[in-house]
């Protein structure tokens, strides 16, 4: 039996730690045959996400990718050289601006207007290939409903807006509440910063489906125990945006062994039994197979300010680290 491929990529969110998916994105599409059939992604990863499956007429996703992380990188050129990573925090042009009704601060729920960001992903997005429910790659972001607590994807398949994109990058309290249909959202990563539950019970499923899922990771699982206060915030912090997929795949690896116990009672069940509400229940469940799972991780833990640093030196410095993660982690897969 010939396999059919399929593939799904899914970014995390991280402010400008972003740019580390920049250089997985320019590493992945070097391959001319990578065509993911599924792209994902929390905050900067929506937005890197919606780059690469809808970017605008007449370019290529990452051209589209690289487009955005030239529009907002921040010089800083008027400061001393040793603030100038913290440049963005006076405005970002192509990004967000400081608020300016200083008189209604005490009314303030953010600190920035993202008016620069829709500005932005308007001249990058394809926002009607956005909007059409057919169109492929499929793509997934997601966001957190504020007042019920909980997460919620926004799926191509029942159409898109620029609004989902920047809901899903809402974090507070930077950046403002957004709206959509009455209900206020926030950061997806606040809730669960990967959303590789969600790609796996969406994803082409069977056995004849070979699966790969591409994982970027700005946030590593694993670094040393922290010695001194700073780095305990500093660990903390990580840990709160770090994967946690590895919860998933626990619970999939059990729903791998339901899949195959009803593949086997498709091939060996009788009608009674595959008529029996006990069967059909099971099987409407659609248990899935785990794929192959490829991470592409951040060796270095993120300092408190990195997701603010949008310097130029930073940007390039950060995607060239996700290329050089990209490349290791393909020839790891190769090998395995």
């Amino acid at each position: 039996m010939s396999q059919e491929q399929c593939s799904a990529l899914v970014l995390q969110g991280g402010g400008a730690l972003g740019a580390y998916e920049l250089g997985a994105a320019q590493r992945l599409y070097a391959d001319k045959a990578f065509a993911p059939d599924f792209i994902a992604g929390v905050s900067i990863g929506a937005i890197t996400a919606a780059l690469l499956a809808r970017p605008a007429r007449g370019m290529a996703p990452l051209e589209a990718l690289e487009k955005f992380w030239d529009a907002v990188s921040v010089s800083g050129w008027f400061l001393p050289p040793q603030v100038r990573q913290f440049a963005s925090f006076l405005g970002n042009p192509h990004f967000f601006l400081p608020r300016t009704d200083v008189y209604a601060m005490a009314s303030w729920t953010n600190i920035y207007d993202l008016a620069p960001l829709r500005a932005t992903l308007k001249g990058l997005v394809n926002v009607e290939a956005l909007e059409d429910k057919t169109a492929t790659p499929r793509l997934l972001v997601s966001a957190t409903d504020v007042a019920a607590g909980t997460i919620e994807y926004f799926d191509s398949q029942k159409g898109l807006s620029l609004k989902h994109i920047i809901a899903s990058g809402s974090l507070p309290p930077s950046f403002p509440m957004t709206f959509i249909d009455k209900k206020a959202y926030w950061d997806g990563g606040l809730f669960d910063n990967t959303p590789l539950g969600a790609v796996l019970e969406r994803l082409k499923d069977g056995l004849e489906v070979h699966r790969t899922i591409y994982v970027v990771n700005l946030f590593p699982n694993q670094a040393p125990i922290p010695r001194t206060m700073a780095e305990v915030a500093e660990r903390t912090m990580n840990l709160q945006f770090a994967n946690k997929s590895c919860e998933d795949l626990k619970l999939f690896e059990r729903f791998n062994e339901v899949a195959e116990l009803m593949e086997e009672l498709e091939a060996l069940a009788g009608e009674k039994i595959k008529s029996s509400e006990g069967y059909r229940k099971v099987k409407a469940r659609n248990y899935v197979h785990v794929p192959k799972i490829i991470p592409i991780t951040r060796a270095e833990l993120a300092a408190s300010f990195d997701g603010s640093d949008f310097s130029p030196g930073a940007i390039r410095k950060r995607a060239e680290e996700g290329y050089a993660a990209t490349e290791k982690a393909l020839q790891k897969a190769r090998a395995a």
